[in-house]
């Protein structure tokens, strides 16, 4: 089941048909469970809001104002890209950030062609994605969940970050 984008660093989506069931939580204990295998991850997260990580009067707001395109602001161990775009980027395009990562994990676009991790709450999800909506399953390779369920994929425990960790692994990750 292993995957690459174009030959480069295996990705995984970690998706929900909802809010507030536990995905963030999820992904950060998966990261800090590669950090400790000695694996660089990185992430990309669709935000459905109208964020803004630039602020009036600072410098990079600034520039922007006046126009530039693009503002790259740099410090001895942080890289922030702002970048105008006239249309939602594709994530195609945005994986081309991060080709250093062993790992790119993808909170959110349902819709693209990855491997997906449903993470499924019953007492937060009205409805499981996997096999309860018309669509393509064959993207799905697990859900993550605090209950049992039989399904034709595996289901890992929600709660257990290290077996989760395990899986992506061991069948998304090169070696």
């Amino acid at each position: 089941m292993a995957n690459s984008y174009l030959n480069r660093k295996p990705v995984v989506s970690i998706i929900s048909a909802g809010s507030n069931s536990g995905k963030t939580t999820l992904i950060e204990g998966i990261i800090k469970s590669l950090k400790k295998r000695g694996y660089k991850a990185g992430v990309i997260k669709y935000d459905v809001h109208e964020f803004q990580i630039d602020h009036p009067g600072k410098d990079t707001y600034r520039f922007a104002e006046a126009g530039a395109d693009s503002v790259v602001i740099a410090s001895d161990n942080k890289v922030a890209l702002i970048k105008k775009t006239e249309k939602r980027e594709s994530i195609e395009k945005l994986l081309e950030l991060f080709q250093d990562m062993d790992i790119i994990i993808v909170e959110g676009f349902k819709n693209n062609m990855f491997p997906k991790i449903e993470v499924y709450r019953k007492s937060v999800n009205s409805t499981l994605i996997y096999g309860n909506c018309s669509g393509d399953f064959t993207n799905f390779a697990a859900v993550a969940s605090d209950e049992n369920m039989e399904l034709d994929i595996p289901v890992l425990d929600l709660n257990d970050i290290e077996e989760i960790t395990d899986f992506i692994e061991t069948n998304f990750m090169e070696g």
